[in-house]
């Protein structure tokens, strides 16, 4: 795996998974309001990592129910654009982020490649719409340190987050529950650039 990886926002699940999607076409997505997200995202595999929007897709990222279900995601940027989505529990959070990040990605689930072609990756959660009275707000990636503790849910609403794209495709892939020791295990998706923007 990368080095240098800057921790660049969190994201709260209670058990839902969150969609990364370009955002010009986000709006064609209605979790909540016509409820797409329990036709068609809550009966989905582990390995299915995709929803078609449109003609257009999105991958299906965060959320591993044995790693837990009311969680924080952490979400990290390496130097070479690569998006990291890491959910973790451990007696030592930051160590055990660290080491999710480490981790070999060799035997990761391949999924599918998104398209985004707007300049910026939206992330949020699939229990929303993509846009409008029932959308999450998304707030800007921020570099910052990453969390000491996994801690409590914030008390302000639950947002997701806006990346700027440093590519048009990206590679999805997927690591579950991995154990790493007694008392620490984690879940990881990865966003890697496949085409840089021009």
């Amino acid at each position: 795996m990368q080095d240098g990886w800057t921790h660049i926002g969190r994201l709260w699940t209670n058990g839902e998974p969150y969609l990364a999607v370009d955002p010009a076409v986000r709006h064609l997505w209605h979790g909540f309001s016509e409820d797409e997200y329990f036709d068609r995202i809550v009966d989905l595999g582990p390995g299915e990592t995709v929803v078609a929007l449109g003609e257009h897709a999105a991958a299906v990222v965060g959320a591993d129910g044995v790693v837990g279900d009311d969680s924080w995601m952490e979400v990290y940027e390496s130097p070479e654009g690569t998006i990291a989505i890491v959910q973790a529990s451990g007696d030592d959070y930051r160590r055990t982020l660290a080491a999710a990040l480490r981790y070999p990605a060799d035997s990761d689930e391949a999924a599918i490649t998104i398209q985004v072609r707007s300049g910026e990756l939206a992330i949020f959660s699939a229990a929303c719409d993509g846009t409008g009275e029932y959308s999450m707000t998304l707030q800007p990636a921020r570099p910052g340190h990453a969390p000491a503790e996994h801690g409590a849910p914030s008390r302000e609403a639950d947002s997701g987050l806006l990346v700027a794209a440093r590519s048009t495709a990206y590679r999805v892939t997927a690591r579950y529950y991995t154990e790493l020791d007694d008392s620490s295990c984690f879940a990881r998706w990865l966003l890697v650039p496949e085409r840089p923007c021009t």
